[in-house]
């Protein structure tokens, strides 16, 4: 049955309307409990006039008020409200001259339909407009009035004295809270800019052996490994202690950070240094080249340079953003100079005459390298502090650093032949890199003092807002706490005492607040309601019996509703009920967008089980098959027995994919089921049709299951036992 009820979000905010509108639900209300109930034809002829005379005088009242307003709606609304009194005579006949229970469904939705369009859209146009002459003529004192009794209604009293204690330091609060949270990203940031300080410090120290370690290793194959033996040793040696302490920084930083980018380096940068080991373990492999050699430590050191490159990705402040990119570039600046110091080196040891040197694909190598390191200078002067470029000097300057190159180049290599010397071209440009080295880990330290500065300033900070936010929660909580109980307190007496009242108990008197307040006011208040009550004791057992007899009236007026909703035999609900819930179904779907799903099922060869075990067995197997189905679905569905051996399953807010893995469990459930009857066990099958509900395919309720209907016969069709989804 579709309930009618009244709810304060359906009110207009005009009493005399409010109270038509409360009238007209209560008939319709009644007349379709009638209908639901097969209430003879006087009482619906009685609620139908009813309907027709309050309806007729509330269109009267709405339309009086509408031309009062000048409503530029009205001729519209007029022709509503006459269509719908024409139709009342024709919706009476119809409900009184047919025992189609579709018919009576059809009027009990037509009459829902219209009063909620009624009141929630119809008669929302032109109270809309009544709302909005009537602001504009409200005065201040109406405003703050109003703004009280909204606030008296929606927020009780101790939260009140709560907020009006706290109101003046919420806005402390808040700022401190910013500031907190402001404080804390930057630490975050700190302890983030920390870890890359410590990580491009040790990947800059890394890189610098094993460019030397790449540099020794160039010059000791140019001459034909009798010279740089011993250096090259040695730089190894070191090489292992920096890959070791590099290994453990990566190894102990991991667990403390949560930045993804950084993790993902961490990571990375860890299979790097394995391939590294493996790589420098196989160079004793007299079957590598030197080429392959020295492409090994160039992509090795490549790749970690281009990920500590990818930190500056990072979130952090744009401050520190830069002094990653700038050391960055400086990085990549050292490792150009490795790469042209180990060209150069192979370039001389070929002794090539200077005009073929110059025509080399070396040689064109080298310079393509000086463009690079020009460009990894002007990064690094776009990135670097003033502070960072005056540390770098000369060498980061693009002039000086192109005549550098230059002048190294004429001096060791644009000789002739017998003057080139690849030593004198290694140690200059050996000694360039250690000055970027140095001035590299100057950087470096010094952000890293910076960083650490800031840390400590940011700790400070905190550990400052920290007191004061204490030092204002702990004088609130003072004073909150007697404002409160010089309040709450004798509010708490007086609802005591309510409480009491409401148990019977009028023993309880208020002598404790004498105050001429509001709370004294509510005192006396309380006083005179408990001398009243006394005075009606006498009576209340009488009405405690009424109310106890009529409790009992209605419980068995809906016991026996439930049971006529009923099935006998299994307890599923009837076709009658599962008719009007689908129809509701269908209107939730509809109006809420909701997926519907609808299962029609046939125990398979049910005459044959009636045939073999009689009534009885065809019984038993009806209770355990819908006891099967039941237990088999979601609480929310809803399992009907409508025919002899046909169920149906009707599936709220459940679209059909979910609808048929639910169905091929419960046909499983079905098939493995063993229903004992006398000295048998008896086996059974069914058949399962499924649809979901769509608007484009299913009009109302008959179609819906007229559509579900045919997938159940393609089931049989199909051999039975088996679930079929309607196309």
């Amino acid at each position: 049955m579709i309930s009618l009820e009244w709810n304060e979000e359906m009110s207009v905010g005009i009493d005399e309307i409010d109270t038509d509108h409360k009238k007209i639900l209560s008939i319709i209300s009644s007349i379709i409990e009638a209908i639901d109930t097969n209430c003879n034809a006087a009482t619906i002829e009685k609620h139908f006039a009813n309907l027709t005379a309050c309806t007729t005088a509330h269109f009267k009242q709405e339309e009086a008020l509408m031309q009062t307003l000048a409503f530029n709606n009205f001729i519209e609304h007029q022709k509503d409200h006459q269509t719908f009194l024409n139709q009342l005579p024709e919706l009476k006949h119809k409900l009184l001259n047919s025992n189609n229970v579709e018919v009576a469904e059809q009027v009990s939705q037509f009459l829902y339909d219209w009063v909620i369009e009624h009141i929630l859209i119809s008669d929302m146009d032109y109270v809309q407009a009544f709302h909005n002459e009537k602001t504009h003529s409200i005065s201040l004192t109406a405003i703050f009035r109003r703004t009280s009794e909204w606030l008296s209604y929606r927020i009780n009293i101790s939260t009140r004295v709560l907020i009006t204690s706290l109101l003046p330091i919420i806005g402390m609060l808040l700022l401190s809270f910013i500031a907190i949270k402001d404080n804390y990203q930057q630490y975050k940031n700190m302890l983030l800019l920390e870890s890359l300080t410590q990580i491009v410090q040790q990947v800059n120290s890394l890189t610098h052996n094993l460019q030397v370690e790449r540099g020794l290793l160039s010059s000791y194959i140019s001459s034909d490994y009798q010279r740089f033996s011993q250096a090259l040793t040695a730089q190894q040696r070191k090489s292992n202690n920096e890959i070791d302490t590099f290994s453990t920084l990566l190894n102990s930083r991991k667990a403390l950070l949560t930045e993804p980018l950084l993790i993902e380096f961490i990571n990375s940068t860890k299979i790097d240094i394995a391939e590294l080991n493996i790589f420098r373990s196989g160079l004793k492999n007299t079957s590598i080249t030197s080429e392959q050699m020295l492409e090994g430590y160039n992509d090795i050191i490549a790749r970690l340079l281009s990920r500590v490159n990818r930190l500056s990705q990072i979130k952090m402040d744009a401050q520190f953003a830069h002094n990653i990119t700038a050391i960055n570039a400086i990085l990549g600046l050292k490792e150009i100079l490795g790469r042209q110091r180990e060209i150069g080196t192979r370039l001389i040891d070929s002794k090539l005459s200077v005009h073929d040197l110059i025509h080399s694909e070396r040689y064109k190598q080298l310079y393509i390298r000086l463009g690079m390191q020009l460009n990894a200078i002007f990064v690094f002067n776009y990135s670097a502090t003033p502070a960072q470029q005056h540390a770098c000097g000369s060498l980061c300057n693009i002039a000086a650093q192109k005549e550098f190159i230059n002048n190294t180049v004429t001096d060791f290599m644009l000789q002739p032949e017998a003057h080139q010397n690849s030593q004198f071209w290694f140690i200059q440009l050996t000694n360039r890199i250690d000055d970027i080295k140095i001035v590299t880990d100057k950087i470096i330290k010094d952000l890293d003092v910076k960083t650490q500065q800031k840390l400590v300033k940011l700790e400070q900070r905190f550990y400052l807002v920290l007191i004061i936010i204490s030092t204002i929660v702990i004088f609130n909580t003072l004073l909150f706490t007697v404002l409160y109980h010089s309040v709450i307190t004798p509010i708490r007496h007086i609802t005591y005492a309510l409480k009491q009242v409401t148990l019977g108990r009028y023993t309880q008197q208020m002598h404790e607040y004498t105050s001429n307040d509001e709370i004294g006011a509510m005192n006396d208040a309380y006083e005179t309601l408990r001398r009243k009550l006394l005075q009606a004791d006498m009576s209340k057992n009488i009405i405690k019996r009424q109310q106890q007899s009529l409790l009992d009236r209605r419980k068995e007026r809906d016991k026996y509703r439930e049971l006529a909703s009923r099935d006998a035999l299994t307890g599923a609900l009837n076709r009658r009920k599962f008719n009007l819930i689908l129809k509701q179904e269908i209107g939730f779907a509809k109006h809420d967008k909701q997926t519907l799903s609808l299962l029609l099922l046939d125990i398979d060869h049910f005459k044959k089980i009636n045939d073999a075990y009689g009534h009885g067995g065809g019984d038993q197997v009806l209770r355990d098959f819908y006891d099967t189905c039941f237990n088999s679905v979601k609480s929310s569905d809803i399992v009907a027995r409508i025919g002899g051996e046909e169920f149906a399953i009707l599936m709220p807010e459940t679209n059909s994919a979910q609808a048929q893995i639910i169905a091929e469990r419960l046909r499983h459930n079905v098939s493995e089921q063993q229903v004992p009857y006398g000295q048998d066990n008896i086996r059974l099958t069914v058949s399962v049709g499924l649809a979901e509900w769509h608007e484009y395919d299913s009009f109302n309720a008959k179609e819906f299951i007229a559509h579900t209907d045919k997938a159940l016969y393609l089931a049989k069709d199909n051999g039975r036992n088996c679930v079929i989804k309607a196309s």
